[in-house]
């Protein structure tokens, strides 16, 4: 990434920071009768409630993880039910799946979609190389 680029890109951070972010923190933080004493003291605030936020963050992708490793234990489990009643196995599903793709690209919107998303895919690995 270019100087110019980061310097543009942390000038926008600040702005975001000072007239929308830390306005709003501040309030909040009034409205609950929390108000900081010095600058000083709001910036320790400041990095304190960011601190959290990282926290939070984590802990909310740990969170959605167990959720959808629990989808992955209930697909497993479902797939093993459909084995062991005869209804499972792969020939099955990738017969169902070439049947509906091949009724899909009969339908021109549905055809141009699955393209213009393949190329848009390659285009995005052409920019990453």
């Amino acid at each position: 990434m270019s100087e110019n680029v980061k310097e543009a890109a942390q000038q926008a951070y600040n702005t975001v920071v000072e007239q929308l972010a830390a306005p709003y923190f501040f309030e909040k933080l009034s409205a609950a009768g929390i108000v900081p004493s010095s600058e000083a003291e709001a910036g320790e605030m400041w990095v304190a409630a960011q601190k959290l936020h990282a926290l939070y963050t984590a802990e909310q992708q740990k969170t959605a993880a167990a959720r959808q490793s629990g989808f992955a234990a209930v697909n497993q489990r479902l797939d093993q039910l459909l084995d062991e009643s005869g209804l499972g196995g792969g020939v099955e599903k990738q017969a169902t799946f070439n049947d509906v793709a091949a009724l899909a690209a009969e339908q021109p919107e549905i055809a141009n979609a699955v393209l213009t998303l393949q190329a848009a895919a390659y285009a995005a690995a052409q920019s990453e190389e």
